[in-house]
């Protein structure tokens, strides 16, 4: 291959020099070719052609060093590049920061128009970064991948596509603002799943021919690593609060007993029922539909709800009466000294409070009661369960429920 152009341009050397033979001597074009003819000078010729051949040659080996100094150049950029990324990963900065000083790097290494890193959730795309340039070319800081009025040749369009069809990569030009841009998109994935977790997009010059796709997709795996490692950390702080709740008297989050304090007034409760022949009977409570609550609004949101209904079911239990957190969307009340009909009343007078409130942002709620009195012949295990099941068939009767089940 490398001798083929030095070739090609000889053989047309030597045939235009023989075509000019045949103009000039009235000769044959073989004859010309062959230099058989009196006024040729063989020796001449070879030397020019010899030299046109090292000449080439030359030059070819110039445009390959120049190639290969370009793309060593290139190569040590993005090492530096990547090498810049790697200590602000490994720095203890928040996030947020990272992600965005990541994106600052980028821009000023690789001189972009923007860059910006993105993450997918259920129904949106979130940019977990901002700068001044993105501001100035519009970009949103949420889009709607299944938005039905979105257009070719749009961002919106391209990280739509991006998410529903979950494409690693793309490569194409968008307009902005009446300008184009070619948009080079390269998705990261979860490191155990390898499911796509967002994408990181650079915008350059329509016309810009530099390959970014290698140095996205390292980049891209340093970002899934950061990101990975934040969801992790999170797990790990919530696991930890979880494992505290359980074992602690209060539920830091709603302020309330939690269930391990149920538990230990249940005990207690019990133990006096059976020494003194006392009543005892328990009300589990569930907000009905939270989870459809929390997949509309946010976990902030989601909270500030439950210390609500929280508040407002504490105000109504009695003196006597423990309140408190049973699983993470239940609530009970351990009611000593009284029956199920009693607990009962109870339960309608929470409702009617519950009805006449409006709570914020939600408005009105409901609930549904699992009811149970602790039976001479119960055991603890079979008197908390029958107190689930009753929650559970109030639930299933579509919610706004009481349901009682007694030992008989």
């Amino acid at each position: 291959m490398k001798l083929l152009l030095p070739l090609i341009i000889i053989t047309i050397y030597w045939c235009l020099t023989a075509y000019q033979a045949v103009l000039n001597f009235d000769i044959s074009f073989a004859k010309a070719l062959l230099l058989d003819y009196d006024q040729a000078n063989p020796l001449i010729k070879l030397i020019i052609t010899f030299t046109i051949f090292i000449l080439s040659m030359k030059n070819i080996k110039e445009q390959k060093n120049k190639k290969s100094e370009t793309n060593e150049n290139s190569t040590l950029k993005e090492l530096n590049v990547i090498y810049n990324i790697s200590d602000i990963i490994l720095s203890p900065m928040p996030i947020h920061k990272q992600l965005s000083s990541v994106v600052e790097v980028i821009q000023k290494e690789l001189n972009v128009k923007t860059a910006f890193i993105a993450s997918f959730t259920n129904d949106k795309i979130l940019l977990l970064n901002t700068n001044e340039s993105l501001d100035k070319l519009g970009i949103k800081n949420e889009y709607l991948p299944h938005h039905n009025k979105l257009t070719d040749k749009s961002l919106d369009n391209l990280l739509s596509i991006s998410f529903l069809e979950k494409r690693e990569s793309i490569n194409d030009i968008i307009e902005i603002n009446g300008k184009k841009y070619k948009a080079i998109l390269q998705g990261y994935k979860n490191t155990h799943s390898k499911k796509l977790m967002g994408v990181t997009v650079i915008l350059v010059n329509e016309n810009d021919t530099n390959n970014y796709k290698h140095f996205l997709q390292r980049i891209c795996e340093q970002i899934a690593f950061t990101i990975n490692l934040r969801n992790k950390k999170d797990e790990a702080i919530k696991a930890q609060n979880k494992y505290n709740a359980q074992f602690s008297s209060m539920d830091m989050e709603l302020n309330i007993p939690s269930n391990s304090k149920l538990q230990e007034v249940i005990m207690h409760e019990i133990k006096r029922l059976q020494r003194y022949g006392t009543q005892l009977s328990i009300m589990l409570i569930e907000v009905d539909h939270m989870k459809n609550l929390s997949n509309i609004f946010t976990e902030k949101e989601t909270l500030n709800l439950k210390k609500e209904i929280a508040m407002l079911l504490k105000k109504g239990v009695r003196a006597t009466d423990m309140f408190g957190k049973w699983t993470d969307n239940h609530f009970a009340i351990i009611a000593p000294d009284v029956d199920f009909r009693a607990t009962k009343s109870f339960a309608h007078k929470l409702n009617r409070k519950l009805e006449e409130t409006r709570f914020s942002k939600v408005g009105r709620v409901t609930c549904s009661y699992g009811i149970t009195s602790f039976s001479p012949k119960d055991t603890i295990g079979a008197f908390r369960k029958r107190a689930e099941n009753a929650l559970k068939e109030a639930t299933n009767r579509g919610g706004n429920a009481i349901e009682i089940k007694i030992l008989v």
